[in-house]
């Protein structure tokens, strides 16, 4: 079976794919039969079920990785259009 790229997954598999891993770290599934069954690194398990111990369920799920869509641009949209406009 070939695994599933994480990087590829949607968030909220990602996030299910934490909660479902922790809980079976919770009912003493060891840490290298969990990290298999989930598909993950041990190192990702261990993170994942540090923050389930220092916040409960909710500082278990992870965000959309990477910057806000638009922000850090150096140029404003009406100096883009016209770049666009001249390369054209």
């Amino acid at each position: 079976m070939d695994k599933i790229d994480s990087r590829t997954l949607p968030v909220a598999a990602l996030n299910e794919r934490r909660r479902r891993a922790v809980k079976m770290r919770l009912d003493g599934v060891s840490l290298k039969d969990t990290a298999a069954q989930c598909e993950m690194s041990r190192t990702t398990l261990i993170a994942a079920v540090k923050a389930y111990r220092a916040g409960g369920w909710k500082a278990l799920d992870v965000e959309r990785p990477g910057r806000p869509q638009g922000t850090g641009r150096t140029l404003t949209a009406e100096q883009e259009r016209e770049v666009q406009r001249l390369i054209r």
